[in-house]
């Protein structure tokens, strides 16, 4: 039994249809579930390939990589100079880092600027929008 959800509204109002409504909703709630638990899972799998990924490439400065990546996951697009502010290190340091984040894949720049750039952790963001988000293994 599918339907909109005004359709269920209103067959509780014209037949008293509480099972139809509560069935259907039900079915949402389930449905949502079983999403949210597959976004968690790419999730896990994308961190733990792109901290691979930063420990192997970045040498010295895998640390920094790390403390970047984590704080993606809360703010996925970023400029240097917030870069800067996280890590505590010069804006050149911090330009650094989110170049070689760059030419390793984990961060994409957005504004097309040469200067203020902002940069989004491309990946992260497509597994709330794509169906098979890039980046990702199954």
């Amino acid at each position: 039994m599918g339907g909109l959800p005004y359709e269920h509204l209103q067959a509780i109002r014209d037949r008293g249809d509480w099972e139809g409504w509560l069935a259907f909703f039900l079915r949402g709630i389930d449905e949502t579930s079983v999403q949210a638990t597959e976004t968690a899972r790419r999730i896990l799998v994308l961190r733990e390939e792109h901290r691979g990924l930063i420990t192997a490439e970045l040498g010295r400065a895998a640390g920094n990589g790390h403390r970047v990546l984590e704080s993606l996951y809360q703010r996925p697009i970023v400029s240097a100079t917030e870069v800067q502010s996280l890590l505590g290190t010069t804006y050149a340091g911090a330009n650094q880092i989110v170049a070689r984040l760059e030419r390793l894949g984990v961060l994409r720049e957005i504004t097309g600027h040469a200067r203020h750039r902002r940069f989004r952790y491309e990946a992260y963001v497509q597994l709330f929008t794509d169906d098979e988000p890039a980046g990702a293994a199954a």
